[in-house]
């Protein structure tokens, strides 16, 4: 007959948590959002930053920029997402999603281009401001996925 042990290491976070004073998770949720507003408007000049590197990528021929131009529309996904904007994100995401399906001599330059061109859009303050424009601009970018998976 064998006999079964259980093994129960002690966690630091789970005995700090445990422990009374510090921050509750509520102050430590608005000291993160305070902290991800003092850095808006620098993250998000880097995503337009970013969005005039795949206009050049897109417009090369250099080898493998394909991956290069996902690895700058995860960023944008990420970095959009961070700051609450969905569509921003959302579109990134849906480029993301193209590129990650077609080899870079395949890469569809058009629906590259639209993808670049809806997240200039949805960065603009008529187009951002507007809930109506932003889901008009992923509705687009639903359908020419569509056609480009298949």
């Amino acid at each position: 007959m064998t006999s079964v042990r259980k093994f129960h290491p002690e966690v630091r976070l789970k005995k700090l948590l445990a422990e009374s004073g510090g921050i509750t998770a509520g102050q430590a949720l608005d000291r993160a959002n305070e902290g991800l507003e003092s850095i808006r408007e620098d993250c998000l000049a880097g995503v337009d930053e970013k969005l005039t590197q795949l206009t050049q990528l897109a417009a090369s021929s250099e080898a493998e920029r394909g991956k290069q131009m996902y690895r700058c529309a995860n960023e944008i996904f990420a970095e959009a997402g961070a700051f609450g904007l969905a569509e921003l994100s959302a579109a990134a995401h849906s480029l993301c999603s193209l590129l990650s399906n077609v080899e870079d001599d395949r890469l569809p330059s058009s629906a590259i281009k639209v993808h670049i061109d809806a997240m200039r859009a949805l960065r603009r303050p008529d187009v951002s401001g507007n809930a109506a424009a932003r889901a008009a601009v992923l509705s687009g970018l639903r359908g020419l996925a569509k056609r480009h998976a298949g």
